[in-house]
Parts: C-alpha cells; structure tokens; sequence
C-alpha cells in the first residue's frame, strides 16, 4: 500500500495584487511550515504546502490555525484541505485488479477574518 498526502487552499481576496504585488508567487512561512501562494485569478489565491514530505506530519489542528492566520493576515476568506489518499488493489468488474485509491481521508477548514466557520473531517 502507497500512501499520499496533501496540503492544499484558497485565499478569496478583493484583490490579488494586494497579497502578491507584482509576483507570480510568494512563500509565506508559518513557524516551521512553509506556503507557496500563487495567484490563479484576480480575486483567488492557491495555497500549496512547498514540501509535500512534511504533510504527512502537519496535525488538523495546525491546519485549522494555519487557515486562521492567513485569514487573519490578509483579511478575508480561507479554505484549507488536507487529504490523505491510500493506493492499494481494487477488484475491478471484469475479474482483474487495478492499482488506485481505495480509502480515502479529507480535513477541511475554512475561515473568514482570523475565525474558523466550518471544518469538517471525512472518510470515503
């Protein structure tokens, strides 16, 4: 069994330009973790972790306050995700087997202004 792990997110600002003046990306650390922010339109923002080894490591929780800092910092809307994905042997239905996900695990925040309003966890 394979397992992959992933740390990804949204900014919704007015305006892109504010959180990356003239860039096409920025990091932005929060204590030992490190964000790339990347502007994907001119009112959203991707959030991606820069070293993926780490996601393995990184609890909800610090998810959850990692969502609030950013929402606090650039005052406005963040939507956080966490997603842990197990590859393993699945019956397909002409008899044989095909390598792909077979249990699945997703943490989501979202925070608006420095303050949670939702987070929820998920297995499928």
């Amino acid at each position: 069994m394979d397992h992959e792990y992933s740390i990804s997110g949204r900014l919704w600002v007015d305006n892109a330009d504010s959180v990356l003046p003239g860039l096409d990306c920025r990091e932005y650390a929060i204590g030992d973790i490190v964000f790339l922010l990347s502007t994907t339109t001119a009112k959203e923002i991707q959030i991606i972790l820069k070293d993926k080894s780490k996601a393995v490591s990184i609890s909800d929780d610090k998810i959850a306050g990692c969502c609030a800092e950013l929402s606090r910092s650039f005052v406005c809307r963040v939507r956080m995700e966490k997603l842990h994905e197990e590859y393993g042997n699945a019956n397909v239905f002409n008899g044989g087997s095909d390598y792909e996900v077979v249990c699945a695990d997703r943490f989501v925040c979202e925070c608006l202004n420095g303050k949670e309003v939702s987070r929820e966890k998920e297995s499928f």
